[in-house]
């Protein structure tokens, strides 16, 4: 039977075109598949960049909460390899002579230790990828001229310090003036005196995530020319959150659980009550956002999967063609003894061979083009002077891909069994012909 589907299916060329186009509809799902994986990966580093494994915000006490006290508890965690302070504030700036419009004259700034940074997060490799002013020392990324009364030094993102250096005429580094509202605010009826001071760039960074690469300055955390002492004041808490990486193996739920343990024995107000706080992980936090991509994701798989739907038809087509050409030889195998059943599995057989040459046509063709992108974006660049992804328009300067194999393999026989499934309507009427009108047949 198997080789007199194959003789139906190859016997007239005109029939693979409907195997061309199962294999090019599941060619161009699997390919844009894997290129929308690897930007969503990429917007999973970058929204992952800054972060850690876990953040731990303190709960809200009639005590300010002391770096010193979670720092002890924290320390010889067996689950936890690294923790560090951020003390996050929200800012309004100006600067000299300024062109820059309103909508850029918010920022966040967030305190840290440079050290302790670079043991939970990607602050070594955005400062060692900085274009427009990368540091001098990464030890101290903060310093800015030896002056010994200079303005206290930021680091702002490559992409800031551009339209810093716009505005300011590029003479020397730019200095920024700071306001942000006390810690504490006045009783109804005093005046509100905001915090005011002046800063200096005195490096820049790579930002990943380019949603915020315009509104992110990093400053030092406590002591001298510091967000603490010379921005926020002593009524501020020395800081607002702490970023926890944890030792290879251990789940987000056991990070958690080892935490919480921590704070408890160490007699610190728990987290998630009444009194506020939360420990959450980076994918908690940024929820919303990858949320919303891997939405994204579906609705473009179910989209591009009605290009297969269609591809399908051409198998329904043809093999609905073929029963009208060969109403003879159905007649003739009936007489030699074919039940309709081995008449419509015939048939079925030829729409199944079909669907399986092309999928296995585009998978593997799918898969051939995500491995040679680079090269093929290169031979289209050279012939035909287009860049698929031009770097001064885009955030990434190369096509990227992510195979998904598991992801791939279920398309493909989703695929097949849509194409077996639209060849089963011409097999049955295959089955049901009368074998006398079939060979009465003109």
């Amino acid at each position: 039977m198997a080789r007199l589907a194959l003789s139906y299916l190859f016997k007239r060329p005109v029939q693979l075109l409907a195997v061309l186009g199962v294999a090019i509809g599941l060619m161009a799902l699997l390919s844009v598949l894997a290129v929308m994986n690897g930007l969503i990966e990429m917007n999973r580093d970058s929204i992952r960049g800054p972060l850690s494994d876990l953040l731990l915000i303190p709960a809200v006490t009639a005590d300010l909460p002391r770096w010193q006290d979670y720092q002890e508890a924290l320390e010889g965690v067996p689950e936890i390899a690294a923790f560090a302070p951020h003390l996050v504030a929200y800012a309004m700036f100006s600067q000299p002579y300024s062109q820059i419009s309103s909508q850029y004259s918010g920022i966040q700034i967030i305190g840290i230790d440079p050290e302790r940074e670079a043991k939970v997060n990607d602050f070594s490799a955005i400062l060692a990828s900085a274009v427009a002013h990368p540091t001098q020392d990464v030890a101290d990324p903060f310093a800015t001229n030896g002056d010994l009364f200079a303005p206290p030094g930021v680091l702002v993102s490559d992409d800031f310090m551009h339209l810093l250096v716009s505005s300011f005429g590029g003479k020397r580094m730019p200095i920024l003036k700071l306001g942000a509202l006390p810690a504490v605010l006045p009783a109804a009826g005093e005046e509100l005196q905001p915090h005011n001071t002046e800063v200096q760039v005195a490096a820049t960074f790579a930002a990943r995530d380019f949603r915020s690469s315009l509104d992110r300055v990093y400053m030092r955390r406590t002591g001298r020319n510091s967000l603490h002492y010379d921005l926020l004041g002593s009524e501020a808490a020395d800081f607002t959150e702490i970023l926890l990486q944890l030792q290879d193996g251990v789940s987000f739920a056991q990070g958690k659980s080892a935490v919480l343990a921590a704070l408890a024995k160490a007699k610190l107000p728990p987290v998630g009550g009444s009194q506020g706080g939360s420990i959450e992980t980076w994918e908690e936090r940024a929820g919303s956002l990858l949320d919303a991509i891997e939405n994204e994701r579906r609705i473009t798989t179910l989209v591009l999967f009605f290009i297969v739907v269609v591809a399908a038809f051409g198998l329904f087509t043809t093999i609905s063609a073929l029963v009208r050409e060969k109403i003879r030889d159905l007649g003739v195998l009936a007489a030699i003894g074919f039940s309709p059943l081995r008449r419509g599995l015939l048939l079925l057989t030829t729409g199944a061979t079909a669907s399986a040459l092309g999928c296995i046509l585009g998978y593997w063709g799918a898969r051939a083009l995500v491995a040679n992108r680079v090269e093929l974006e290169d031979w289209v660049f050279e012939h035909f002077h287009v860049r698929v992804f031009d770097p001064n328009l885009y955030v990434v300067d190369a096509l990227p891909a992510q195979w998904d194999a598991s992801s791939a393999l279920g398309l493909t026989s989703a695929t097949f069994v849509i194409g077996v499934l639209f060849t089963a309507i011409p097999a049955i009427r295959a089955a049901l012909f009368s074998p006398v009108k079939a060979l009465r047949y003109e």
